[in-house]
């Protein structure tokens, strides 16, 4: 496994096509500009945990889009086909890619937001809440670069990031006509996951528009997690594997 994340580093670094050019640039200062961006608030920079909480899906968002655009833009340069034509594995490739966007995720957005609550508002984020987030940051990542995967482009964060806001856009719709309480099914998704792991000390979930049911919140982040990757790994393997064409933009 160390040798697939090595060589898909050297990938992201060595490429030369104009779409990935200073690509470990853009990676590291929108991170970082992420995870300062949550922190600002109506009154100007707030770090505490309350404001990562209740701004990190939009964080999660960006700093997932960013790195797993850059690191499947080898589709959209054609430098994936020199890989599918050397014989790897269409899982190492997958794997490989998934892991190198969660190492990168880790190391320029996830550590530092958290170094900087525990500096600022320590004692807030408990070790569990912590690694409950870090489990619904995988589960992103392996979705937004799963999809790249499947549309053989960076342009499938698109995608990713409407999916990642609009999740449950339609249970709230549904729960609005039938009057049918929504809240069990909300949990298993990640953005209210996050809100529910956050009201463990800082949200009063009543005040949102779908109030949620936190029971087994741990049980449903993991069990989320486990379905996420079997689904979207077995999806992108077998576009890879069959060789699927599904174009997002017309071709040059």
């Amino acid at each position: 496994m160390n040798n697939l994340i090595k060589a898909e580093w050297f990938r992201l670094r060595h490429s030369g096509s104009s779409m990935l050019s200073g690509n470990l640039f853009i990676i590291t200062f929108m991170s970082l500009a992420m995870t300062l961006f949550q922190f600002i608030g109506s009154e100007g920079l707030d770090i505490s945990a309350m404001s990562f909480v209740t701004h990190a899906g939009m964080g999660i968002a960006m700093s997932v889009m960013v790195p797993a655009a850059m690191i499947t833009g080898t589709f959209d340069s054609r430098i994936a086909n020199y890989e599918i034509m050397k014989g790897t594995p269409p899982l190492q490739t997958v794997l490989s890619k998934i892991l190198l966007v969660l190492i990168l995720n880790t190391v320029f957005y996830f550590i530092p937001s958290i170094t900087l609550v525990q500096i600022f508002d320590s004692g807030l984020l408990t070790a569990k809440m912590i690694l409950l987030m870090y489990v619904c940051i995988a589960k992103s990542i392996v979705f937004a670069t799963s999809i790249c995967i499947l549309f053989k482009s960076g342009v499938g964060t698109v995608i990713f990031v409407f999916a990642f806001a609009f999740q449950t856009m339609p249970l709230v719709i549904l729960q609005y006509f039938t009057g049918i309480d929504m809240s069990s099914a909300a949990s298993w998704f990640t953005t209210t996951q996050v809100m529910i792991i956050g009201n463990q000390l800082l949200f009063d979930m009543e005040d949102l528009t779908l109030p949620l049911d936190g029971s087994y919140i741990e049980i449903k982040v993991i069990l989320s997690f486990m379905i996420t990757v079997a689904v979207m790994i077995s999806l992108a393997h077998k576009s890879m594997k069959d060789k699927w064409e599904i174009q997002l933009t017309s071709p040059a």
